[in-house]
């Protein structure tokens, strides 16, 4: 096996994303813990941290990575370990900071010393991995989690060491905030020393600091705001912040990947005069930086995704300083979705009165006419997905939904609101469906059906089935077990974990009260279909856990182990669909749509057609067709049998 090397030479230089570089200054930095919740765009930093423990084991003498259950319980577990003298790295995605907040306003008010704390926070504007497109750079404010946001990925790299510095230096809880790009970008990375993190420390009693309760939070709370102005002295001496000089007297301030879009686009428009301040600390700023940057300009334009965070800031000490300086920002650029180098350019040559130069237009014109030739494509989900095939029964069960309510969630089922499903009504947020659907049925005569996924079920959603059973609201609870964490690319983590020990989400639900309750399989269709109809036809809760595991592991396991008994000259059963005499009723794709089944015109017939490529084999099709035109062949009759593994 080739093993990675990057993260393990002492010296060179070697190319890596964003997430990669993050992980890398960890471990020039002396990590010694590691916390997180998977959750896109910075899933892969947990992958990075278990491939260097797996391939290389002296790290994992000392080095420790969790899954977490989620982001809040990620945070305090980071906390915990600074507060050992260690210190602790905690990746999450932009609104997995709202599940930490609670936790971390605690935290920041508290300090990670002995230890060091960096958060790193993956933006996503675009909602390109994301349910909403929310701009978590507020929270620096309201949590006073000071925040740097580096470029490229060397930045990454040395910015996240500097973090750890600064945060024990002045106890404070770092934030490196990145987006989805800046985070899978790649780049040419110096590497540095690599430094062996604590093995174990100590905690020492301090009640004032770590009892954040009255009198001790309002200190604590003087105690933060002192903290954060000694940083904010000395933010000019750490080269975070970069000027580019000009003569021109409109300026631009930005940071980030917009810097990135910023200096394209003045290149595009032949504006090389401009003078730019690439802020690299975000949050605090520094006053007399800014001040003395403002000073000789009229006009100065700031470029940020997406809200005017910085925009608002800098208006304040424009103000505060008596500076006249028009500050131009929201009213040119738009504040949702990502900023490309075209969009930049194009807002800029209003501002700037500049025409767009012949190439630069040309170019997006070009990348446009892609739109009118590639077909627009929803997402869909894997052929053989358990989900989809529990949606079949839902449609069937519910007449297409007639007088049904779906109450959906955060998970791969997020897709099935899209065509032809059309199978959600609502998303909110990891386990909001749940506690939605409480809140409906008690003032609706509607049926009322809520999804959740096993690790969203761990993740934030026992409260509300706790609050469904002591209500005993008027509701059927569907639970995906598939027995992973699916969607974020089916980590390893304390979902893993609990399933080998033999946890059950069944036995949870029966602890908990739960009085109507059914384990089914939605490769039964039928059967499932039959379960969904009991359920809405009864008053109270009702639960009912789909146990079947992810099509795609499931399937990977399934060719691994029928691989492994050809090699031993084992004869093995073969199982194989295939469509003829179809009536073109179009179950199997309108209703079921399974994206392996397509229609094709043979010899000017139009018929259905089974892709063996992309056939896991579930056999869901010829349970569901009406008119039996899906048929099954099996070769090697006596040969031997390999299904799917059960959970």
């Amino acid at each position: 096996m080739i093993k990675d090397v990057r993260f393990t030479k002492s010296e060179g230089k070697v190319l890596m994303l964003g997430n990669e570089a993050l992980v890398r200054g960890c471990l020039e930095a002396g990590v010694s813990y590691v916390s997180q919740y998977p959750g896109t765009p910075t899933s892969d930093i947990g992958e990075y941290f278990h491939q260097v423990i797996r391939d290389y084991p002296e790290f994992g003498e000392y080095l420790v990575h969790h899954w977490a259950v989620n982001e809040a319980v990620a945070s305090s577990a980071c906390a915990g370990a600074a507060w050992t003298g260690c210190r602790s790295f905690n990746p999450m995605k932009h609104v997995g900071l709202n599940v930490a907040s609670d936790a971390l306003s605690v935290i920041a008010l508290n300090g990670p010393n002995p230890g060091g704390m960096v958060i790193s926070v993956g933006s996503d504007p675009g909602s390109l991995g994301s349910h909403q497109e929310q701009n978590e750079r507020f929270y620096a404010w309201m949590l006073h989690l000071p925040t740097i946001e580096p470029h490229t990925p060397q930045e990454c790299k040395d910015w996240v060491k500097l973090a750890f510095e600064l945060s024990e230096k002045f106890d404070l809880v770092m934030n490196v905030r990145t987006s989805t790009r800046s985070a899978h970008s790649r780049g040419f990375v110096e590497l540095g020393t690599l430094v062996k993190g604590k093995k174990s420390g100590e905690f020492i009693r301090n009640i004032p600091k770590y009892n954040s309760l009255p009198p001790h939070a309002i200190n604590n709370h003087i105690r933060l705001y002192e903290r954060i102005e000694k940083l904010r002295e000395i933010i000019p001496e750490l080269g975070l912040n970069k000027i580019i000089p000009g003569d021109n007297r409109v300026g631009i301030i930005t940071s980030g990947m917009p810097f990135g879009y910023t200096m394209e686009a003045l290149n595009q428009l032949e504006l090389n005069d401009v003078p730019i301040l690439k802020l690299g600390m975000v949050y605090p700023l520094n006053y007399d930086q800014i001040t003395n940057y403002l000073q000789n300009l009229e006009k100065v334009v700031i470029i940020e995704e997406l809200e005017p965070f910085l925009e608002v800031k800098i208006a304040e000490i424009a103000h505060n300083q008596r500076i006249d300086v028009e500050i131009l920002g929201q009213n040119y650029f738009p504040k949702y979705n990502e900023f490309s180098t075209g969009l930049v350019a194009t807002c800029l040559a209003k501002i700037f009165n500049k025409q767009p130069n012949e190439q630069m237009m040309k170019a997006m014109d070009y990348y446009n006419s892609y739109k009118e030739i590639i077909p627009s494509r929803f997402p869909t989900f894997c052929a053989g997905c358990p989900e989809r095939a529990t949606l079949y029964s839902i449609l069937k069960a519910t007449n297409h939904l007639e007088n049904t309510i779906i109450s959906g969630d955060i998970g791969c089922y997020v897709m099935s609101f899209f065509p032809p499903q059309q199978c959600s009504d609502l998303v909110i947020c990891m386990s909001g469906g749940i506690s939605a659907a409480i809140g409906m049925s008690t003032k609706t005569d509607q049926k009322v059906l809520a999804m959740i996924g096993d690790s969203t079920f761990f993740h934030t959603g026992m409260a509300p089935l706790a609050e469904a059973v002591g209500y005993n609201s008027n509701l059927l609870l569907i639970i995906f077990e598939n027995s992973w964490t699916a969607m974020t690319g089916h980590q390893d983590d304390v979902l893993r974990y609990l399933i080998n020990q033999g946890f059950s989400i069944e036995k949870v639900c029966k602890a908990f009260g739960v009085p109507w309750l059914r384990v089914e399989d939605s490769y039964n269709p039928k059967k499932l279909t039959k379960s969904i109809e009991e359920a809405l036809e009864t008053k109270g809760l009702k639960v009912i856990i789909i146990k079947r595991e992810c099509a795609l592991q499931a399937h990977r396991w399934r060719t691994s182990q029928i691989k492994t008994l050809q090699e031993n000259d084992e004869k093995v059963q073969d199982i194989s669909y295939y469509i003829g005499g179809c009536s073109m009723c179009y179950e199997c794709v309108r209703i079921l749509s399974c994206p392996a089944i397509r229609r094709v015109e043979t010899e000017g017939i139009e018929e259905m057609q089974i892709d063996q490529d992309r056939c896991i084999k579930c056999g869901v099709c010829y349970e569901i067709c009406p008119n039996g035109a899906i048929r099954k062949s099996i070769i090697n009759l006596f040969g031997e049998e390999v299904p799917f593994r059960e959970i």
